[in-house]
C-alpha cells in the first residue's frame, strides 16, 4: 500500500473534505474524461495523473477506507500496524512448536522400554 499521507485526495479530484458521494463520483468522471490516456494521448503525463485520480477515487468513494484516510490526514504519525502484521505468515512459528512438541509427543507416546514395569 502506497503512502497516502504524501498526496491529497480531495486536492487531487478538486473537491471539499465534506464532499458527499455525489460530488465525488462527478470529480471524478469529469477527471477520469480529461486525463484518460485513450482520450488524451498529447500530454505524456495523462496516464500519471489518471492513476492518482483512479487511486483518489477509489479511497474516497468507500466510506471506510475513506474514514482512515481522513483519519491519517488528521494524525500524520499514525501507524497503521495491519500494514506490518496483518500480512505476516505465523506458519513458521507453528512449524517450529510442531517440531518442538512432536518430539515431545514421540517420547511420551511410545511404549515403556522391555522390562522397565514389572
Amino acid at each position: 500500500m502506497e503512502n497516502t499521507n504524501s498526496k491529497d485526495f480531495y486536492e487531487i479530484l478538486g473537491i471539499e473534505v465534506d464532499a458527499n458521494q455525489q460530488d465525488i463520483k462527478i470529480a471524478y468522471r469529469k477527471l477520469a474524461m480529461k486525463y484518460h490516456p485513450d482520450v488524451n494521448k498529447t500530454d505524456p503525463n495523462a496516464k500519471e495523473k489518471f492513476i492518482k485520480i483512479k487511486q483518489a477515487y477509489e479511497t474516497l468513494k468507500d466510506p471506510e477506507k475513506r474514514r482512515l484516510y481522513d483519519y491519517k490526514r488528521k494524525t500524520r504519525d499514525y501507524t497503521d500496524l495491519r500494514d506490518i502484521y496483518g500480512h505476516h505468515e505465523f506458519n513458521h512459528i507453528r512449524e517450529i512448536f510442531n517440531e518442538i512438541f512432536r518430539k515431545r509427543n514421540n517420547y511420551y507416546n511410545r511404549p515403556p522400554p522391555e522390562g522397565m514395569y514389572i
